[in-house]
C-alpha cells in the first residue's frame, strides 16, 4: 500500500510538472525595449560585468565592443547573440605583476541577462500612484498593493473633516433632491410617450422612508394626469374646429355647384334674350332684368369661392396649430428633461463626495457605497503592442509587463443610472 502511495504521489508531481511547463510555454516571450537595463558578464574575467541600459534606438554599448542592436530580443535571443559576438573580441586582463594578458573569451563563459525591467505606472484611486519596480510574473493584484491599496481618499489622509452629523444631514437632503428630480425625469419621459404613468419604486440605495419617496411619486403622477388631460382637452377643441371647418368646406362646394349651375342657366337665358331684343322681339326692360339676374347670379358665385377659400384656410390653420401644439409641447419636455439629467448628475457627483467624507479619513479601501449601491472596481491596463497603445480591461490577476500602466477607477450603480 506505500509503494502504491509513493508511485502515486510521484505521478501527480510529474503531471503538475507537466502543467507548469505548459503553462509557462504559453505565456508570450517577453521581448527588451528601450529602458530595460541588461547584464553582461564573462566568467573568465569578472570585472568585465557590466550593465547597460537599451537605448532609444534598441542599442546598448560596451567598451571594446561598441554598439550592440538588442531592441525586440527575447532573453535566450540576446544570450544567443552575445555568445556570438564577444567570442570574437579580443580583451586584455591586467595580470598583479603588470603585465597584460589576451584572454580568449569561450561561448561558455558568457552570460546575458535582464537585470532590471521597464518600471510599471499605477495611477487612479490607489492610496499612492505612481512609479513602480517590476518584477517578473507580476499581477495586477500585486501592483495595486505595492501602490498602498484601494483609496479614494488619498488627498485627505491626515486631514480634519466636518461634523459627521452635518455630513449626514446634506447626505440626506442630497438624497432627497435626487428623489425629486429622479421621479421628475420619470414623469416627463412618459409624457413624452403619453403613458399615463410610469414606475414608482424608489431608486435604488435610497436611504429615505417609502413614505416620502410615495409622497413624490404621486405628486409626479398627478401632475403627469393633469398634463396629459390638458393637452388632450387643447388638441379635442382644435380637432374640433378642423372638424367644423371640414363640414363647412362640404356645405360650401355643394352650394358653388349650385350656384355654378345657376350662373350657367342665366347665362343660356341671356344669351336667348340678347338675340330675342336684337330680333325686335323683346323689349330694353326684359334685357336689362336678364342682365341684372345673371350679373347677380355670378356676385353669388364670387361670394362662395371666397368663403370656400376662407374655410380651406382655416383648416389648414387648425390642422397646422395641432402640429404646432405638439412641437412645442416636446420642445418644452425636452428641454426640462434635460435640465432635470443635468441636476440628477451634479446631484449624484456630490452624494459620492459626501459619501467618501463620511468615511474614515486615511481608509485605503473600497469608497463608502451610496446608501447601499455596488460599487465596481474597473481596471484598465494601457500597454504598447508593436508600434500602437492598446487598453484593455483586466481583473486583479492578470500579468503585468514592463513598461504597463495600470489605471484604476471605481464605478456605482446611481452613478451609471445617472448617466442612463
Amino acid at each position: 500500500m506505500a509503494f502504491m502511495n509513493r508511485n502515486l504521489l510521484a505521478a501527480i508531481g510529474v503531471l503538475a510538472a507537466v502543467d507548469a511547463a505548459s503553462a509557462a510555454d504559453a505565456r508570450p516571450a517577453y521581448h527588451l525595449s528601450p529602458g530595460d537595463i541588461v547584464e553582461i558578464g564573462i566568467s573568465s574575467i569578472p570585472e568585465r560585468t557590466q550593465r547597460a541600459v537599451i537605448q532609444m534606438d534598441g542599442t546598448i554599448a560596451l567598451p571594446q565592443v561598441g554598439k550592440i542592436s538588442i531592441g525586440g530580443l527575447t532573453p535566450a535571443e540576446l544570450q544567443a547573440r552575445m555568445e556570438t559576438i564577444l567570442p570574437t573580441k579580443i580583451f586584455h586582463q591586467r595580470l598583479p605583476d603588470g603585465r597584460e594578458q589576451m584572454i580568449v573569451v569561450q561561448p561558455g563563459d558568457v552570460t546575458a541577462i535582464v537585470a532590471e525591467y521597464r518600471p510599471i505606472y499605477v495611477t487612479g484611486e490607489v492610496l499612492t500612484p505612481g512609479q513602480q519596480a517590476y518584477r517578473p510574473l507580476m499581477t495586477v493584484r500585486q501592483a495595486i498593493a505595492v501602490s498602498g491599496g484601494l483609496s479614494l481618499l488619498r488627498s485627505r489622509v491626515n486631514q480634519t473633516g466636518p461634523d459627521p452629523v452635518d455630513l449626514q444631514r446634506d447626505y440626506e437632503s442630497l438624497w432627497g433632491e435626487y428623489t425629486r428630480d429622479y421621479y421628475h425625469s420619470a414623469r416627463i419621459r412618459a409624457e413624452l410617450q403619453d403613458q399615463p404613468s410610469f414606475d414608482t419604486k424608489p431608486p435604488q440605495g435610497s436611504p429615505l422612508s417609502a413614505a416620502f419617496s410615495s409622497a413624490i411619486a404621486d405628486a409626479e403622477g398627478e401632475a403627469l394626469k393633469i398634463s396629459l388631460d390638458n393637452f388632450q382637452q387643447e388638441q379635442s377643441y382644435v380637432d374640433q374646429g378642423a372638424k367644423d371647418a371640414a363640414a363647412q368646406i362640404d356645405v360650401l362646394t355643394k352650394r358653388q355647384q349650385v350656384e355654378s349651375d345657376g350662373v350657367k342657366a342665366d347665362e343660356d337665358d341671356l344669351a336667348r334674350v340678347t338675340k330675342l331684343f336684337q330680333a325686335g322681339n323683346l323689349t330694353n326692360a326684359r334685357l336689362s332684368d336678364v342682365r341684372r339676374s345673371a350679373l347677380l347670379s355670378s356676385n353669388g358665385q364670387l361670394q362662395t369661392s371666397v368663403e370656400l377659400m376662407r374655410a380651406r384656410r382655416q383648416q389648414e390653420d387648425y390642422l397646422r396649430q395641432r402640429e404646432r401644439n405638439e412641437n412645442l409641447r416636446r420642445i418644452g419636455l425636452l428641454t426640462e428633461l434635460k435640465d432635470t439629467d443635468v441636476r440628477l448628475a451634479d446631484t449624484t457627483a456630490r452624494l459620492h463626495a459626501t459619501s467618501q467624507k463620511l468615511q474614515p479619513a486615511g481608509a485605503t479601501a473600497l469608497p463608502l457605497p451610496v446608501s447601499g449601491e455596488a460599487i465596481q472596481t474597473q481596471i484598465t491596463i494601457v500597454r504598447k503592442i508593436g508600434e500602437e497603445w492598446r487598453k484593455q480591461l483586466v481583473e486583479e490577476d492578470s500579468e503585468v509587463f514592463p513598461g504597463d500602466t495600470i489605471e484604476v477607477r471605481f464605478s456605482s450603480d446611481l452613478g451609471r443610472a445617472a448617466s442612463q
